[in-house]
């Protein structure tokens, strides 16, 4: 590695004048670099995530749709929220939480459902309601999808 970024560097020792200055600093820092990483122990740091939300940004987005949890709110508005643009944000979202936001509001749903089903003696509709499901069958439906089985059994099951 070294001799290949001193390789580089030999135009510049012949005809010093004509150097860019800024390729011979960055052919030092990679020297530097590697030497560093290859001799003195130090790990590299590990590359941040490009092209996802901050940790702010996935925090308030999050936040928002908890809040309104019967998904009255549109991607515009989240978007908004984060300072991004409709499409950049429905795509740094994705990448950040490996899910679309509906998606996202949707697990967050079935994940409160669950906990109403275990731990309280709400009706289905009620849950559902709580849960910001449009009825009891948008519930069942959906929490059939995710969990393979129907409320009512899933309550049974975890109840016995």
């Amino acid at each position: 590695m070294v001799r290949s970024l001193a390789h580089s560097l030999l135009p510049a020792f012949a005809a010093p004048e004509r150097a860019n200055r800024l390729f011979m600093d960055h052919v030092a820092i990679a020297v530097m670099s590697h030497l560093v990483h290859t001799y003195a122990g130090f790990a590299a740091p590990r590359a941040l995530a490009r092209g996802g939300l901050a940790p702010w940004q996935v925090k308030r987005a999050k936040d928002i749709l908890a809040a309104r949890v019967n998904g009255d709110i549109t991607i515009e508005e989240l978007a908004e929220q984060c300072g991004l643009s409709r499409s950049h944000f429905a795509r740094a979202f994705r990448q950040s939480t490996g899910m679309p936001p509906h998606r996202w509001l949707m697990e967050l749903r079935v994940d409160r459902a669950r906990e109403l089903l275990s731990n309280s003696a709400l009706s289905l509709g009620e849950i559902a309601e709580r849960c910001g499901f449009v009825d009891q069958s948008h519930f069942t439906r959906s929490f059939s999808a995710a969990m393979g089985v129907v409320p009512s059994v899933w309550r049974r099951l975890r109840r016995s």
